[in-house]
């Protein structure tokens, strides 16, 4: 697969950012703040290589199976939510762990040794994106994203304020709220999972086997 070859500088013009992209809107889920949610990812991709699933809660499937119809490589923006996070995810009644689920071809996957992903308890289905870094994972400023800027690929619509997760392309529009760019990977085979199968959790946060003897 190719990258997109056409580039646009951000607001700040701190960097040049790809012309169709994923962008997520990270915060405290699950009761775990976002610091403790970036080290556990690294642990993760430090124990598969390179690899890591990030949970989301909508799925951004039609999009995505355009684009790799497509051949197109696509990068992963991620911001932080604004404001504070909401009672329900800084202190859940019920926290669940996701063991697998299935891939855009409907193949049924199971998530690998050392990759956890959880949400507060819901109904079923989660989503999480699969994602890679050959670089340690870490919060730098990348620049910035004017919301009013992006549109959802396909429809042109603007992103939602409850959209948290969606594949976005430019528009000449300006002058939204500014999110910085915080970090920056790709998505990697199977790009996309529709997680449908879980065990509660009693505040596990990291695979037994990660952690320290």
């Amino acid at each position: 697969m190719s990258e997109p070859k056409e580039r646009v500088n951000n607001v700040s013009g701190q960097t040049s950012l790809p012309s169709v992209f994923c962008w997520t809107r990270f915060g405290t889920e699950a009761g775990e703040s976002i610091e403790a949610i970036l080290a556990r990812k690294e642990r993760e991709r430090r124990a598969t290589g390179g690899l890591f699933c990030w949970g989301i809660g909508n799925s951004v499937a039609p999009a995505l199976v355009t684009l790799l119809s497509r051949g197109v490589e696509l990068e992963v923006l991620f911001s932080p939510i604004s404001g504070r996070p909401r009672d329900v995810d800084a202190q859940p009644r019920g926290i669940v762990r996701w063991l697998g689920g299935l891939t855009l071809d409907g193949d049924r996957y199971a998530l690998p040794d050392g990759v956890l992903v959880t949400s507060r308890e819901k109904q079923t289905p989660h989503y999480a994106l699969v994602c890679s870094s050959p670089a340690a994972l870490a919060f730098c400023d990348q620049g910035q994203l004017d919301v009013a800027a992006l549109r959802n690929l396909g429809s042109g619509r603007p992103v939602g304020a409850s959209q948290v997760t969606a594949i976005v392309e430019h528009s000449p529009e300006s002058g939204g709220r500014l999110y910085p760019v915080l970090l920056q990977a790709r998505l990697a085979w199977p790009y996309f999972l529709r997680l449908d199968q879980k065990m509660p959790s009693e505040g596990e946060v990291e695979p037994p086997h990660a952690r320290a003897a």
